[in-house]
């Protein structure tokens, strides 16, 4: 039983199978690398938009948080803290949800100062 193709050159196709396998898998391989790159910047974007987005938010919270402590400024009896934390343990909700939630308490504070007469004003 004598192979018509000589040893050499079924190594060499054999090779050349391996080498057009290994070049397909580079190829493939490169393919994923650009997907994987431009979901990755693509995330990388949307992360960088979340965090300006709530840097904004906090921003604007405690603007109406100084507004509201000048407000209450002269009243002495009233302990003015610092902005609480937030609370971590309810549910979460879009950012706009929160920074509604603070501008109405904010005008619920406003409202009562000046129907009460609080500030005497």
């Amino acid at each position: 039983m004598t192979d018509p193709i000589g040893a050499v050159e079924r190594y060499k196709e054999i090779t050349a199978w391996i080498g057009d396998a290994m070049q397909e898998m580079r190829e493939q391989d490169s393919e994923r690398g650009e997907a994987v790159t431009s979901r990755l910047a693509s995330a990388m974007d949307a992360t960088n938009e979340m965090l300006t987005r709530a840097d904004q938010s906090m921003d604007r919270i405690d603007e109406f948080w100084q507004q509201a402590v000048g407000e209450l400024f002269h009243e002495r009896w009233m302990k003015v803290t610092p902005i609480p934390r937030p609370d971590t343990t309810v549910a979460p909700r879009p950012l706009e949800f929160y920074e509604a939630e603070v501008e109405k308490a904010y005008e619920a504070l406003i409202e009562a100062i000046k129907k009460k007469g609080i500030l005497g004003r």
